[in-house]
């Protein structure tokens, strides 16, 4: 028999509870179907995203700070290499450094019995420039003699050291002393190497070609 709303009003109290559970329970398996379980598979879908965006803010924000430190120490680094660059003699002052040197240790009131530079070593932006030194004197002439060597504006670095043959003579102490003063010069780059240098540099920043 068919249920109209007139049967229905004149069914039994416990029938009509039926009835309307019956009913909700229809309308919540319809809600649950038709509403809740999609949005909850997409407010699901939603939460796993915006995990993944909370987990690349927080990448990106590491990067940030890591990219300020490291600008940070590549500013540093780039005014201690002006600083020591400063300290290195350009090819032109090479010969009147060591012309410096050499009138340093006759201030100093030695005898230089050989002064002799050797071939350059070249390094990726500097080149060493050894000389050979070998002097008569005092011991306080040689020690005067690296004093003034140490305070010159440029870079100017005593190895190799060694002293013997001491022996008196009109009353004070001479000693043969050998050593090797090294220079330094900054390799300046022709442009025509430089623009190489930028157009390698760009090639290799540069996406692959498709083909």
């Amino acid at each position: 028999m068919a249920l109209t709303l007139n049967s229905i009003v004149k069914l039994p109290k416990s029938k009509k509870i039926l009835i309307l559970v019956g009913v909700l329970a229809l309308l919540s398996g319809l809600y649950a179907y038709l509403v809740y379980l999609p949005t909850s598979g997409e407010l699901d879908n939603k939460r796993k995203d915006m995990g993944k965006l909370e987990t690349q803010l927080r990448e990106l924000r590491t990067i940030a700070e890591n990219m300020r430190r490291f600008q940070a120490e590549a500013a540093k680094l780039r005014e201690e290499l002006a600083v020591a660059v400063a300290q290195l003699p350009t090819s032109k002052e090479i010969p009147s450094l060591l012309a410096n040197v050499s009138n340093l240790g006759k201030e100093a009131g030695l005898e230089f019995l050989l002064f002799r530079p050797t071939p350059e070593v070249g390094r990726e932006f500097y080149a060493e420039i050894p000389v050979e030194i070998r002097v008569k004197g005092s011991y306080n002439a040689v020690a005067v003699f690296f004093d003034k060597v140490g305070k010159l504006p440029r870079i100017v670095n005593i190895s190799s050291l060694t002293m013997e043959g001491a022996k008196e003579v009109s009353g004070r102490w001479e000693i043969a002393t050998a050593c090797t003063a090294t220079t330094f010069k900054f390799i300046e780059k022709p442009a025509s190497e430089l623009t190489k240098d930028k157009k390698s540099e760009e090639k290799k920043g540069a996406p692959p070609s498709k083909k």
